[in-house]
């Protein structure tokens, strides 16, 4: 193999928070492979993405572009295929590359196959256009569209695909880039083998003082299932580490853990994402590469919505372009710091058009009036449809409780992070007017979604 070029493996869990990790101090879920991979890698213990919502962190994730420049501003609708997607900037420099999992940029239907021009260049694709089944779960194999079944839970074999390509990449002796996305620990945490949804118990679970009384046992039940789910990716992480390390691919891979939003987990009543909050925003980001400051933890705010691009990008030896605004951690993993990086993690929520907001406000719980803001390590700001919607004084007010963007005492310092979201604003070239207006003709309404799900796995087959 060409030794020159690191491997890189991306593994991406849908809405995993950052703080059910137990290296990040979770004295309930369990996570030793994840701890042990935190004893060798970089953790980055202030990564925020920008937008916590699934298809725009995925847009990102292909691009190195913020929401409003990949035109993914919502969940459900297709992709705009008129831009650069990293598969293809890694193929010139001989990189094998693979999605497995979830997929969720080309608007179809829940668990149709995925059109080869919306999977964006991959060599190979195993997985499906959304949704979420775990125990009964359909996958497609790049452009057959045969749906096809395991007897196995889908984080299981979803982990048994990615290393056969690791395996036959690495018998080919060529560099691979393999991106594995389950769906856990996102909802619905009871879809999961019992093993999982009883391992913790609901009287175990300690909850943050942000969730209310009449929630809490709400709360605990939840939380107890989602730690399940959250401990299940910590042994499919182990085995594929354990992989690499067997086939001697350990030393030259970029191995990567991030997730594209948390869950709100009940605190202030609210579940889901789509907040500026911490539970929403704050996420995991791991990055192991070998003899870059290990057992490193870099509290420098960093956005993974714009950072894991350009960071895989520079270590596959590819120049990143300039149309990405986030930089590369290489120098961050190399140094454990990085001045120019930005001091701010962005924040946005771009508005829908009237008939839009109609439907998805109705049908998805999207939230229809736009917001912008920014967090840096002492203030969360944020302004609702141009106008201060909430301050929060972190060093004071760690849980995000007190919101002063009405204290006079605070008058100032409103003023002056008004003044900075817009001089941010004018940076990345966004404003109050970037908008989805055309509503998705494929959108697959929620009453229709289990009905159409049981036709597709009723015609789904085992795989020999």
């Amino acid at each position: 193999m060409n030794m020159s070029k690191p491997n890189i493996v991306l593994i991406y869990p849908d809405q995993m928070r950052y703080d059910a990790l137990s290296f990040t101090g979770n004295s309930v879920c369990k996570t030793p492979n994840i701890d042990d991979l935190v004893q060798e890698s970089v953790n980055f213990s202030e990564s925020y993405t920008s937008f916590p919502l699934c298809c725009p962190f995925r847009a990102s994730l292909m691009t190195g572009k913020y929401a409003h420049k990949t035109g993914m501003l919502c969940n459900h609708y297709a992709i705009p295929l008129n831009q650069e997607f990293l598969p293809n900037m890694v193929k010139p420099e001989g990189y094998r590359s693979a999605w497995i999992g979830k997929w969720h940029l080309d608007g179809g239907k829940k668990f149709d196959p995925v059109p080869k021009e919306y999977q964006l260049g991959f060599d190979e694709f195993v997985g499906y256009s959304r949704g979420h089944k775990y125990l009964n779960s359909v996958y497609y194999r790049g452009e057959n569209p045969t749906p096809y079944k395991s007897e196995k839970f889908e984080p299981v074999y979803q982990t048994d695909q990615l290393l056969d390509f690791i395996e036959r990449a690495a018998d080919d002796e060529v560099p691979f880039l393999g991106m594995l996305c389950y769906g856990l620990p996102h909802p619905p945490v009871n879809d999961q083998p019992d093993h999982y949804k009883y391992m913790y118990s609901p009287d175990d679970i300690t909850l943050p003082p942000t969730v209310p009384p009449q929630c809490e046992q709400r709360a605990r039940e939840f939380l107890a299932m989602y730690y399940g789910m959250v401990t299940c990716v910590d042994e499919q992480v182990g085995r594929i580490i354990s992989r690499l390390k067997e086939k001697d691919l350990w030393n030259n891979t970029l191995f990567i853990l991030v997730s594209d939003h948390g869950d709100m987990g009940f605190e202030f009543g609210l579940s889901d994402k789509k907040l500026a909050y911490r539970s929403s925003a704050h996420v995991p980001m791991i990055i192991h590469y070998p003899g870059q400051a290990a057992c490193a933890s870099v509290d420098q705010i960093v956005d993974p919505s714009v950072a894991v691009t350009p960071t895989i990008l520079d270590y596959c030896g590819v120049p990143v372009p300039d149309f990405m605004p986030g930089k590369s951690l290489k120098k961050v993993m190399e140094s454990g710091a990085d001045e120019t990086l930005d001091d701010y993690a962005y924040f946005q929520m771009p508005k829908t058009s009237p008939e839009t907001d109609r439907i998805l406000e109705l049908l998805t719980d999207q939230k229809p009036f736009p917001e912008r803001g920014f967090r840096t390590k002492d203030y969360l700001y944020v302004e609702k449809c141009g106008a201060p919607f909430q301050l929060f004084d972190l060093k004071n007010d760690p849980y995000e409780q007190y919101n002063c963007v009405d204290n006079s005492k605070y008058l100032d310092i409103v003023r002056a992070h008004r003044k900075r979201l817009y001089e941010i604003m004018e940076k990345l070239d966004d404003s109050w007017d970037v908008e989805m207006k055309d509503f998705p003709e494929t959108y697959q309404r929620w009453n229709e979604g289990p009905a159409y799900y049981q036709e597709v796995f009723a015609k789904a087959v085992y795989e020999e």
